[in-house]
């Protein structure tokens, strides 16, 4: 609804908002009717995952954990001198691993994208070979499965015996073309994401990307600019946590529930499906009451998302705190 002194208030409609105001009421009643379960496994000593994104040259205290993931924009232009100061920052800090996935901004790391605007290195002279990485893990479009000594704490145990744990995590730098930056596809590209994840040999425990997936923690001004391909994926998937940034505001964690109900609305949303699919969306949430009486959603039927971006303001100044999840 917008007004001005002397002017008659004037509410702007856009298509299809009575489509999607059903559908935010249908999916807020399914949502009220489950209960989130535990996701640690009750015999393991849980992994801290601590969660950043989005730092723009800054270097924030940052909690001890596990594992820290920094999802991208490392840097504000993306020079080799500011990819290297911020590399060391990384490094220097105490998690037992560290694990880096570039944003549009960090230019350095996108050889195309260098070498069509060669006017991003600054007149600097070095490339990112070479850049010293200390113990930084560097994922641009691949995974690596990672290892952890734990507890073993069966109650029927007299006492823990030690095993060990691994963890996979996917990263990938892309985001939907906006302006000129670095690592950047076409919306319209379908395809672009499904052929990622289809070349990895086994499923990720974790996916981290720069930018969001369509509807989760994505909101921009008036539209969502996250990409619906990588929701699908993820869909697909079912990592147990989605780490992101890029768009600042969308700061938060959430559990999302992969269920029939959800991708049903998250369509409706997108403008995949019209009025058919508020009538599927009712059946779902209907059926979904019946069902999860009798049988609850199970921790891999959640995944958690994760958008870290710590900056905010037009100045990005430091606002927001690392986010910590245990797996």
């Amino acid at each position: 609804m917008l007004s001005a002194p002397g002017f008659r208030s004037v509410e702007i409609k856009t298509r299809g908002r009575r489509k999607r105001q059903c559908a935010e009421a249908l999916i807020k009643a399914h949502q009220r009717c489950h209960a989130l379960p535990g996701l640690i496994e009750p015999n393991l000593c849980p992994l801290r995952i601590v969660c950043i994104s989005d730092t723009h040259n800054k270097q924030p205290l940052v909690p001890d954990g596990h594992v820290l993931i920094h999802a991208g924009d490392l840097t504000e232009n993306g020079s080799f001198g500011e990819v290297q100061t911020q590399l060391r920052w990384l490094a220097s800090l105490p998690h037992r691993y560290k694990v880096f996935v570039a944003g549009n901004h960090d230019v350095l790391l996108d050889d195309a994208f260098i070498s069509k605007y060669p006017q991003r290195r600054y007149g600097e002279s070095k490339t990112k070979h070479d850049l010293d990485w200390g113990d930084v893990i560097y994922l641009q479009d691949e995974a690596i499965t990672l290892e952890f000594p734990y507890e073993n704490r069966r109650p029927t145990s007299n006492s823990p015996s030690l095993g060990t744990r691994h963890l996979t995590i996917f990263g990938s730098p892309w985001t939907p073309k906006y302006g000129i930056s670095a690592f950047q596809y076409h919306p319209a590209n379908l395809d672009h994401w499904e052929t990622i994840f289809n070349s990895l040999d086994r499923k990720p425990d974790v996916i981290v990307t720069h930018g969001p997936p369509q509807h989760h923690l994505d909101q921009r001004d008036f539209h969502r600019a996250g990409c619906p391909y990588l929701a699908q994926e993820i869909r697909r998937i079912r990592p147990r946590l989605s780490v992101f940034g890029h768009i600042h505001v969308g700061y938060g964690r959430e559990e999302w529930l992969l269920d029939n109900a959800q991708e049903i609305h998250d369509e409706i949303l997108t403008g995949w499906t019209g009025w058919g699919g508020v009538l599927r969306l009712l059946v779902a949430v209907a059926w979904a009451r019946i069902t999860y009486f009798l049988c609850p959603p199970q921790k891999a039927d959640f995944t958690t998302l994760v958008n870290a971006a710590l900056v905010a303001g037009p100045d990005n100044e430091l606002k927001n705190a690392p986010i910590v999840v245990e797996l």
